[in-house]
């Protein structure tokens, strides 16, 4: 971490300077990596080189003419009201800033009231290992690995070995947790008709070419346990409290607005305008 208890000058001149203090704020709003490659770089000198020349340009601007300018001057009022709405809607969230208490107790409101959303399908694991209908004599080469798995040869071996689907070969077959949807319809209505663990199927085909699967688990439609999407909701909750409090700050600015109705009509009129 780049700290500086007192402003050591970076670069002084034109009756401004930069300061290390400034710049090692500014920097830790960076990831680490990108802090470290500027200073290997030597493009530390050159962030502080254009925050030395934008701060003498806006000094020579405000003793110049440029400050009367009707458009300079418009844009400051507008960086001004946002810096300053930005500041005041950081202190509303700090003083609605809820505990973790209350956090937890709003998370789990939403999921009781949201079962729906945290619902999962019917699920199933398999391996499977597959022989392209290309490859010569396919259904034969297919049909005898299915015999040799039948006298006891390991399915993971044998699809590390011999499949022809390199995505999942290399895992000895396994195609991980799927719902229905995933799979091309013969692969899935053949899985999902399987119901023993480490239950294997007859050759069947598909258009990738002939497929043997092996059942190797199964998880049932259900709902998500809270601790799985806890964290998740903990921050939408969070996020909600604060959203409200802020709400409730417009609703009472808002409380005393005086809207000029005719004018919204048109102002609405000449928006819609055909031109």
């Amino acid at each position: 971490m780049f700290t500086f208890v007192h402003a050591q000058n970076l670069v002084t001149g034109h009756g401004v300077k930069v300061d290390a203090k400034e710049v090692s704020e500014e920097l830790e709003r960076a990831p680490a990596d990108a802090k470290t490659e500027m200073v290997k770089s030597g493009a530390l000198r050159t962030t502080v080189s254009n925050i030395f020349v934008r701060r003498v340009l806006a000094s020579e601007a405000a003793n110049s003419a440029v400050i009367k300018n009707p458009l300079v001057l418009a844009a400051i009022e507008k960086a001004k009201e946002r810096i300053l709405s930005d500041a005041m809607l950081e202190t509303i969230d700090q003083k609605n800033q809820p505990s973790l208490e209350a956090i937890e107790a709003y998370a789990r409101t939403m999921f009781t009231a949201n079962q729906n959303k945290f619902s999962t399908p019917e699920q199933v694991r398999a391996s499977h290992i597959l022989i392209r209908t290309a490859e010569p004599e396919a259904l034969q080469k297919i049909q005898a690995i299915l015999k040799e798995l039948k006298q006891g040869a390991d399915f993971e071996e044998l699809a590390k070995t011999r499949s022809q689907d390199p995505g999942s070969a290399a895992k000895g077959g396994d195609l991980g947790f799927f719902g229905k949807g995933r799979m091309i319809a013969p692969f899935e209505n053949t899985v999902f008709a399987m119901s023993k663990l480490g239950e294997m199927s007859d050759v069947f085909e598909s258009p990738f070419g002939f497929h043997i699967i092996k059942l190797t688990d199964k998880k049932p439609a259900g709902i998500q346990p809270f601790a799985e999407v806890k964290e998740q909701l903990m921050k939408e909750a969070q996020n909600e409290i604060l959203t409200q409090g802020r709400l409730k700050e417009q609703d009472r600015i808002l409380q005393d607005a005086k809207f000029d109705e005719p004018t919204f009509e048109a102002l609405g009129k000449t928006l819609t305008a055909k031109p």
